[in-house]
């Protein structure tokens, strides 16, 4: 095999999962909107899986709202547990998903204008927003089922406009377990709290197609059961980027893979892949994009007589619960990894040059609390055992404007090149959230705009939030800090990011 034709880093995967699309689902799907729970929802989810034997994966964010609820009524109380908190758990979620589901919801974001190191199920916009959306709507028709949202955002971005997109919106057809969907929405792929190294909550909402999997079950394939509870999804978007290179391949298309299976109750695995390709001034067409799919065309040098096909990063994820010999002392926890590589390597159809993610976790005290230390170094080449030069990773040569949506980073909000640690405490019976941050931003934080000399340097913050519900209104207030040692003030982004706001959340 040619070098210079590299197949694609993981491409044996999707092509292994997409042939895991024959395998049917232990009973057809019906079709439902996507549901991404809050950061508490999400605990309660972990927690569920750690300590009562949810089956369900939780590195994979959205998932058909439909696939969760039948994992929490289809699960079993185990032995020794207390009843009272699995019930508490079970009851939030589903009443979130219910009320996501049953009601039109209207989400007003007042804030000052700063940036700060947003994580999962944070709102990116460095000021305020507004977001509307529909009930869900379902039909079905003989073997097919329809489901279907509608949603719009207001919002002042970074750029200086306040554009309107239909965010939240999905319109969702179901067949043999499988929906094939056109949706407005954001993705977290990965286990970290803080960061996602390849799809996180940092960018606006993907405007795509695509197409998932129903359901979060094993496979009744004695040759697949192995995988346990699985998802797969797949999906192509196009870019909403702000003009900030000189011929910038704008309107880009982004295509993201993940497959996510959970082959014991104490194991989560993730692989994913994310490629920008076409665009104002690159190679097009269906023919471009099937040799973006298929990793050739890259890697371009000065001998060869193609044009790059596309951008790519491709990687892993890997979540390890403790024994459940050591809950009495350390409560629920597990360590967890992600590492995402900017190229792949010779003959082997695989990802290399990781950037790289770290982290440890506990659920304390029957769920009510959870305590991580995450690190992230978003360098190719990070790896504790690399001998190899590191570099910054998100830039490169074809897509000069970075890996970015709406100008913003679409991994983690510190963008390339940097090294972040983040310790945070999750009080979910108060909903309460507090995160300390330090480390270093290598670029800029939040967006990218390789133009300016933005705030960057070493950093340090915190940030802090608390949800008041009364009856079916919750009331979140925020208070946060961040300061960059170097750079200068670029609108939303400041040497000294003082964040003061407060979100409400209204059905109705």
């Amino acid at each position: 095999m040619n070098c210079k034709k590299r197949i694609s880093r993981t491409l044996f995967i999707f092509v292994g999962a997409l042939c895991i699309c024959q395998a049917q689902a232990q009973s057809p799907a019906i079709a439902s909107t996507s549901y991404t729970p809050t950061w508490a929802a999400r605990h309660y989810l972990q927690w569920l899986s750690d300590q009562a034997g949810l089956p369900i994966t939780s590195s994979h964010w959205p998932l058909p709202a439909a696939a969760v609820v039948q994992a929490l009524e289809a699960s079993t109380l185990q032995s020794g547990l207390d009843i009272e908190a699995v019930n508490t758990a079970r009851d939030f979620v589903l009443k979130e998903i219910e009320a996501a589901r049953a009601k039109a919801r209207l989400r007003l974001h007042l804030r000052t204008p700063s940036a700060a190191l947003n994580g999962y199920a944070e709102n990116y916009t460095p000021a305020s927003s507004a977001q509307v959306s529909s009930p869900e709507g379902r039909h079905e028709v003989g073997e097919l089922s329809l489901a279907w949202r509608l949603g719009a955002r207001l919002e002042a971005n970074d750029h200086g406009d306040s554009p309107v997109r239909p965010d939240g919106s999905a319109f969702v057809l179901g067949y043999g377990g499988w929906q094939l969907q056109a949706f407005s929405q954001q993705h977290w792929w990965g286990p970290g709290w803080q960061s996602s190294l390849v799809n996180g909550h940092n960018n606006p909402a993907w405007l795509g197609l695509g197409i998932q999997r129903g359901q979060v079950v094993a496979s009744d394939s004695p040759w697949l059961s192995w995988l346990g509870p699985w998802n797969l999804d797949f999906f192509v978007a196009k870019a909403n980027d702000p003009w900030v290179v000189p011929n910038q391949p704008q309107g880009f298309l982004f295509s993201g893979m993940r497959l996510t299976m959970k082959p014991k109750p104490w194991l989560e695995l993730g692989l994913s892949r994310g490629l920008q390709t076409s665009g104002l001034g690159r190679p097009s067409g269906v023919r471009n994009f099937a040799n973006a799919l298929l990793g050739q065309q890259v890697n371009q040098e000065s001998s060869d007589t193609f044009v790059d096909s596309s951008g790519q990063i491709a990687g892993f994820d890997a979540r390890l619960s403790c024994p459940n010999a050591w809950v009495k002392h350390l409560g629920t926890c597990a360590v967890y990894t992600q590492w995402m590589g900017e190229d792949a390597a010779g003959q082997i159809p695989l990802p290399y040059k990781f950037m790289t993610l770290w982290g440890v976790e506990s659920a304390l005290s029957q769920g009510k609390y959870r305590a991580f230390a995450e690190w992230t170094d978003t360098n190719a080449n990070s790896l504790p055992w690399d001998t190899a030069p590191a570099f910054p990773g998100y830039v490169n040569g074809v897509y000069r404007q970075g890996y970015t949506q709406g100008g913003r980073w679409v991994g983690p909000a510190q963008g390339s090149g940097s090294q972040v640690m983040t310790l945070g405490w999750l009080d979910a019976s108060r909903q309460r959230l507090l995160k300390f941050h330090k480390g270093r931003i290598h670029t800029s934080l939040g967006s990218y705009d390789p133009r300016l000399t933005a705030p960057h340097g070493g950093t340090w913050g915190v940030s802090m939030s608390q949800t008041f519900a009364r009856h079916a209104m919750t009331l979140t207030p925020e208070l946060g800090y961040t300061q960059l040692a170097d750079g200068s003030n670029q609108r939303g982004s400041k040497r000294n990011n003082w964040r003061l706001g407060v979100a409400m959340t209204l059905p109705f």
